[in-house]
């Protein structure tokens, strides 16, 4: 259900902050009915957009990651307050007594009944080898086998929980490349998910966990380490669908983009070689419908009208000067 929740909140939600936040700065920074504020879908609209887009994704990818990482439950090693691969039996035995006597029920009653059962679980699994190192793999599930004595058991049964996510991942990412979608980066998500594939599979058959994930993600066990990079693939993978076509545009819309500023220009080279009313008011008949060069008329009629208005003052600043001097003069004489 929390999957799901989330994809919708992929669906919409940078959409709709970026219009929240776009209308709020606007709202600040030109005043009302500006003719500096720009309209929407003109170019200048749409790259603000853009960019507030790209920063409300982003964060939203850091968001779900953290989110992921913030909402696993608690593991066998923090119900015992030990250290991941640093304890002894000895601490083992210590922590298991006291967290026993914390938590008991003849204590704490039937509220601390959960907890007393799952510190006596995570005793369980940490003080078998075996099971502590099926439990460090592949998690609490694997564990539950009742079939399975060695190592290599766990390991066959735990990598039944691994096929499906990759095979699944896959599926989606070919059945997305069929219909034309998500076409951005579509090889490089082929060569993220098979190098995945492989770094994971690495992870559940060595002894060790590997040093650069325990350095990175210090206080997590290896499936939990799997399960946080199985959201960043996900959210990474909706994020660069979103933001990669804004940040890389495709040979088509550079294409599009170059044939509007084209448009732009010969909007703008016509108004300024009207030289009549007549002249502007065909120019208007050219490009009304099209709201997008209509604003940029507007503008331009209004820069020009400031432009006359400037000169009218000149000239009649001058005027004033000369009618002036000539005053003086006489009486002067």
């Amino acid at each position: 259900m929390e999957n799901y929740v989330g994809l919708a909140g992929w669906a919409f939600l940078p959409s709709f902050v970026t219009n929240v936040i776009q209308s709020i700065w606007y709202s600040i920074k030109y005043p009302v009915n500006s003719a500096a504020k720009p309209a929407a879908n003109t170019p200048k609209y749409r790259r603000h957009y853009n960019r507030i887009y790209c920063g409300v994704v982003l964060a939203y990818l850091a968001y779900t990651i953290a989110e992921v990482d913030r909402a696993l439950p608690t593991n066998a090693y923090d119900y015992l307050d030990l250290g991941f691969h640093t304890f002894s039996q000895k601490q083992l035995r210590t922590n298991f007594r006291k967290a026993s006597l914390l938590y008991h029920p003849d204590k704490v009653g039937q509220v601390g009944q959960d907890t007393f059962v799952r510190i006596r679980a995570a005793h369980e699994i940490l003080s078998d080898p075996v099971l502590k190192i099926a439990y460090d793999r592949f998690g609490p599930d694997v564990v539950i086998c009742s079939t399975c004595k060695t190592n290599r058991d766990y390991v066959n049964t735990g990598l039944t929980s691994y096929y499906p996510f990759y095979f699944g991942s896959g599926l989606v990412l070919a059945l997305m490349s069929v219909v034309g979608k998500g076409q951005f980066g579509r090889y490089w998500r082929f060569v993220v998910l098979f190098s995945m594939a492989a770094l994971e599979l690495i992870m559940v058959t060595r002894p060790e966990p590997l040093w650069v994930l325990s350095w990175i993600m210090p206080n997590r066990v290896t499936f939990e380490q799997v399960i946080i990079l199985h959201q960043i693939f996900v959210s990474s993978f909706i994020a660069i669908s979103q933001i990669g076509p804004i940040l890389v545009p495709s040979k088509e819309q550079e294409k599009s983009n170059t044939k509007e500023l084209i448009d732009r220009l010969e909007l703008l080279t016509a108004i300024s070689n009207a030289e009549s009313i007549g002249q502007l008011q065909s120019v208007f008949d050219v490009f009304r419908g099209d709201e997008e060069c209509m604003t940029q008329l507007k503008r331009q009629m209004g820069m020009m009208a400031l432009d006359s208005r400037l000169t009218q003052d000149q000239l009649l600043n001058e005027t004033r000067n000369a009618v002036q001097r000539r005053l003086w003069q006489r009486k002067t004489a």
